[in-house]
C-alpha cells in the first residue's frame, strides 16, 4: 500500500519526512538527520515523529510478502532524546506471523550507536495478495 503522499516516506509529500528506505525480505532500514520542523521540545525530535518512523518501517518490512498490512498496535519504548542535526538509523524487522491475519514486528531508532526507542507492533492483514478488497 504504498503512496507517494505517505507522510514518512512519501516523495510527493510537502510536509513529510521522505525517508529513503530500503527493505528486504522481512526487514527494512532508513537513516534521516533530524530536521527543526519535527521537534516536539525546542531542539529535540517529537516521539510521535519517532513512532510515525517506527510504523512504517514495520511496514515496509513486509512489503516482500505484498500483502497489504495496517498497524493494529504499536508500543515505543523512548530512551535516550534525539536532537536537531543528529543523523539517526532506523529498522525494523518481522519477528512472528501469527496465526490468522496477525504479524509481529519490531525495531529500533539509534542515534550514534545507541538505541534511542525500541518499538514492538502487531500489523493485521487487510488484503492478501490477488485478493479483491
Amino acid at each position: 500500500m504504498e503512496s507517494d503522499n505517505c507522510f514518512v516516506c512519501g516523495s510527493l509529500n510537502p510536509i513529510g519526512l521522505h525517508l529513503d528506505i530500503t527493505e528486504g525480505e522481512g526487514w527494512a532500514r532508513a537513516l534521516w538527520t533530524v530536521e527543526k520542523p519535527y521537534v516536539g521540545y525546542e531542539g529535540m525530535l517529537h516521539g510521535g515523529i519517532m513512532a510515525s518512523i517506527m510504523d512504517d518501517l514495520m511496514a515496509h518490512a513486509l512489503y516482500y510478502t505484498d500483502l497489504d498490512v495496517v498497524t493494529a498496535h504499536l508500543e515505543l519504548d523512548y530512551k535516550a532524546p534525539v536532537h536537531v542535526g543528529e543523523r539517526i538509523e532506523c529498522e525494523a524487522q518481522v519477528t512472528e506471523f501469527g496465526t490468522g491475519r496477525s504479524i509481529r514486528a519490531q525495531g529500533t531508532i539509534k542515534r550514534e550507536g545507541a538505541v534511542a526507542a525500541r518499538a514492538k507492533g502487531v500489523m493485521v492483514i487487510v488484503k492478501a495478495p490477488g485478493q479483491e478488497v
